[in-house]
């Protein structure tokens, strides 16, 4: 009875392990995804239909993971490009750059960067 115990107890062990394997996969699929589309319309609903897995389900297994929403690890990652390019200190419109990293609106860009980096895009770019 002990050693039923015992497999039992393996078997639940490695299925836990399976699990949180298979979450770390999806999750780096995920950041693939955005890393590579940032600049183009992104939805949770989309990333769900293509990983063949609900939104709700993504949204939360992505949290576990990463410690933040899939949607604010994007937004993050359009702010960095956005950063370096403003950096590279080139004669890009702050719409154009907006446009660049996925912003179609470029007070909602100028909203998120001056939230996150304290500057607004245009005082950022000719701070550099």
């Amino acid at each position: 009875i002990i050693r039923e115990i015992a497999d039992n107890e393996d078997r639940h062990q490695k299925r836990c392990n399976f699990e949180s394997y298979n979450k770390m996969y999806a999750v780096k699929q995920i950041i693939n995804y955005l890393n590579e589309n940032y600049e183009n319309k992104i939805s949770l609903d989309q990333i769900a239909h293509n990983m063949y897995l609900s939104p709700v389900y993504i949204s939360k297994m992505f949290k576990e993971e990463t410690g933040e929403t899939p949607i604010n690890y994007l937004i993050k990652i359009r702010l960095e490009k956005a950063k370096d390019i403003l950096a590279a200190s080139n004669d890009q419109s702050i719409k154009s750059i907006a446009n660049s990293v996925g912003y179609d609106d470029v007070y909602h860009f100028s909203k998120l960067f001056k939230k996150y980096y304290g500057k607004s895009p245009l005082y950022y770019k000719n701070s550099v």
